[in-house]
């Protein structure tokens, strides 16, 4: 537990150096890369996962989760063009979901959590952390959140929210002696993070997050069920395997921007919509993937 504790304070650290020399453009730039390179990367596997859990191994089955995969995808996107203020909620509470459960199973306090104090836990670390970043960049989210037609944002109301999270996530840990090891690590982790989003944009505060305490653990899962070890052949084939998919997120992403006219502001909803899409299929195949591995 000393260890993460020490990662994470090194990595905010280090994030807090790097947005007080750079201007707010480049600090929106390293965020964008981050979550555009090892991003897409970490969610660039999803079929992969997906032929390890199903039985059959026949091309069509194969093809048939392709599919349906990627109607998933585009379902997503016409559910933004045409719902967009209840897809972008929808996105945050899969989303909230999402990164705690990868936060819980990443740490591996599963054994010292029932079943319903693990999914309460779960979500109230997501909560804790969206709000955190939905606070402390109040004016830019809501501009996003406004170009989807939501209007109730404020930062009174994010802040009860982060009260009453907090104190429920508290309470839930404190209960088993074994877990104040892990209540003072996310205590910690919070407070960092925190000064982290004060002083950070929403693009780079979040790709920090989404980036070191998020999708490099879950390549690190990926990649051990996936290959049976966490060793440098079997995250080379990791990464070599995931290169097309990466490269043709990329290429449609340029291509909406070259032959589409959007302006600065716009970018970021786009941005969001993108991920968005990619990121309801993900949740499920990582969900099933967590399943299997406890079987």
């Amino acid at each position: 537990m000393l260890k993460i504790i020490i990662f994470r304070i090194l990595i905010i650290a280090i994030s807090l150096i790097v947005s007080y020399l750079l201007s707010v453009d480049y600090q929106d730039m390293i965020g964008f890369s981050l979550i555009l390179s090892i991003g897409l990367i970490h969610g660039a596997n999803d079929l992969l996962i997906i032929k390890r859990n199903i039985s059959s191994t026949s091309r069509f089955s194969q093809f048939n989760s392709f599919i349906t995969y990627i109607c998933v995808v585009f379902v997503g996107l016409i559910f933004f063009y045409f719902f967009p203020s209840f897809a972008l909620i929808s996105f945050v509470v899969v989303s909230i979901y999402h990164f705690g459960e990868q936060h819980i199973e990443a740490l591996q306090i599963n054994e010292s959590l029932r079943r319903i104090q693990k999914s309460i836990s779960i979500i109230l670390h997501g909560i804790i952390l969206f709000t955190i970043i939905f606070m402390n960049n109040i004016e830019a989210v809501k501009n996003v959140f406004l170009s989807f037609d939501i209007r109730f944002l404020n930062y009174n109301f994010l802040k009860t929210i982060l009260i009453i999270a907090s104190l429920l996530y508290v309470s839930i840990l404190i209960i088993k002696k074994d877990l104040i090891p892990f209540l003072i690590s996310e205590i910690l982790f919070f407070i960092f993070f925190y000064i982290l989003s004060l002083f950070t944009t929403l693009i780079l505060c979040f790709s920090i997050y989404f980036i070191f305490f998020h999708s490099i653990l879950s390549i690190k899962d990926q990649v051990k069920y996936i290959y049976g070890s966490n060793d440098y052949n079997s995250l080379r084939k990791y990464i070599i395997n995931s290169l097309p998919y990466f490269i043709l997120a990329l290429i449609f992403l340029t291509m909406l921007y070259m032959y589409i006219e959007i302006d600065k502001n716009d970018l970021l909803p786009i941005i969001f919509t993108f991920l968005a899409a990619i990121t309801f299929p993900h949740v499920i195949v990582i969900e099933k993937m967590y399943r299997s591995m406890k079987q």
